[in-house]
């Protein structure tokens, strides 16, 4: 049996790794990375994989956690301007 060998990505909390998933996909569907980056997303995949987490479920993650970012940064920065 070959194990396979771990990345970065492995190490990685859920969440962080949820975000990198998302943000690299979303901008290679925009044009805006390299094909090479295509190689990272895989390595992503294969970390997510080995940890029982689907690629729905990883981008979905993702999407929800930049939003909630935007929502938040929005609010601080609306609280900033008020005071």
């Amino acid at each position: 049996m070959v194990k396979e060998e771990s990345s970065l990505y492995d190490k990685l909390p859920l969440e962080l790794l949820a975000g990198f998933y998302f943000e690299i996909s979303k901008n290679i569907e925009k044009g805006i990375l390299s094909d090479a980056m295509y190689h990272e997303i895989r390595l992503m995949e294969q970390a997510a994989l080995r940890k029982g987490i689907s690629l729905e479920y990883l981008h979905d993650k993702g999407s929800c956690m930049i939003e909630d970012e935007k929502l938040l940064r929005g609010t601080t920065m609306q609280y900033k301007i008020v005071e």
